[in-house]
């Protein structure tokens, strides 16, 4: 294998597959990229056995054709550390890879193309293409309620359920829920319903473009989900289980609603998170008519409280939250004034943008 290629064009998909390397291997090989050039065409492939991601990039000039597999650490911050406009030059000798750019040379030990594991042939069943924004924008609203590391393993990823045009994005850990959905036309033709693990949703995250309208081509099988961009391939495996009826987790015929400033209410837990006890992250709110009080103390007998308009007509409530959770649902929602609606002081709060949205949380009260 034998290449020159500009340092630019080499770093943009070096960053892309850097998020699926693993630091602690279990194997040496997948700490390794896997480098294949192909006549004036270069991809750069790297997996930890449930995600597979390729960058890829094209050569100014035709190279001769090989693979290899290298550092992927090290060869991107070799990359970095070399200036701009610098030109490298790649050479395969023997087991090592030598890197040559203007007067600096590295040699990087290399380990053998065939024990590098690549996932296996895969068919998919349904196949679509929507907006980068899109995407991103759906799974941004649910991310941070999928669980960590729960014996309920199902739960540690995000369900995606596609059917009659609507594709639904929903996440639990069992303390809450947050659920969105949108509306596309190249759907109307899907349906299916999966489980896509914790680590692909994140990388997809780092991966998509809140600000790219550019189509990818999303693919979903019985054991696989992929997306295909201009930059790069991504393919995970799923979790096979069977995912808990979500809709039994929405409250339904609530009789109590109030509506605050998303700003004033973000703000005013944010100053009282700052006193509320470190392992519990627990604040008490105290719900009266047109008013919100909401208080926090620790072991150290420091207490914080804020109080902040609500529009609020019913008898007073008073409830206790895991206040990081509330951070991220009112975080989640896009909208200048929250809605949120319960039965009493014991059950699960509905949270809603008080304008239209296709997106709800709830979030079950917790003992202060």
């Amino acid at each position: 294998m034998k290449m020159t290629i500009q340092r630019a064009a080499l770093l943009k998909p070096l960053q892309i597959i850097s998020g699926v390397v693993e630091r602690r291997q279990t194997l040496p090989i997948l700490a390794n990229v896997l480098v294949t050039v192909s006549d004036d065409k270069l991809s750069l492939t790297a997996t930890d056995l449930e995600i597979e991601l390729i960058g890829t990039a094209t050569l100014e000039q035709a190279a001769e054709s090989g693979s290899i597999t290298v550092a992927a650490r090290k060869l991107l911050d070799i990359c970095r550390a070399l200036p701009e406009e610098a030109v490298l030059q790649f050479t395969s000798e023997g087991d090592h890879l030598a890197l040559r750019s203007g007067k600096s040379r590295f040699m990087l030990t290399t380990l053998p193309v065939d024990e590098f594991p690549s996932i296996e042939k895969v068919s998919f069943t349904t196949e679509f293409v929507l907006s980068q924004a899109k995407l991103k924008n759906l799974l941004g609203k649910i991310h941070f309620a999928m669980g960590q590391q729960d014996v309920r393993h199902y739960l540690n990823g995000a369900l995606i359920d596609i059917n009659n045009g609507t594709m639904k994005c929903i996440a639990t850990d069992g303390h809450r829920l947050a659920y969105s959905s949108m509306n596309d036309d190249t759907l109307k033709d899907a349906k299916t319903q999966v489980i896509l693990p914790r680590k692909s949703v994140l990388e997809l995250m780092r991966l998509l473009d809140t600000n790219n309208e550019n189509n990818v081509t999303i693919c979903l099988g019985e054991n696989h989900f992929r997306v295909i961009s201009t930059d790069f391939i991504f393919t995970s495996k799923l979790i096979h289980a069977q995912y808990p009826d979500y809709t039994k987790l929405i409250p339904r015929n609530v009789e109590n609603t109030a509506i605050a400033s998303r700003e004033a209410l973000k703000q005013a837990l944010a100053r009282a998170s700052i006193l509320s006890n470190e392992k519990f992250r627990g604040v008490l709110l105290y719900i009266d008519q047109d008013r919100l009080r909401i208080v926090a103390n620790n072991p150290e007998q420091e207490e914080a409280e804020e109080l902040i308009h609500l529009d609020y007509k019913g008898n007073g409530v008073e409830m206790g939250f895991n206040v990081a959770y509330l951070l991220d649902v009112i975080s989640a929602i896009a909208s200048e004034h929250v809605r949120w609606s319960f039965s009493d002081a014991n059950g699960g709060v509905l949270f809603e943008a008080h304008e239209k949205d296709d997106s709800l949380y709830v979030v079950m009260p917790m003992l202060v």
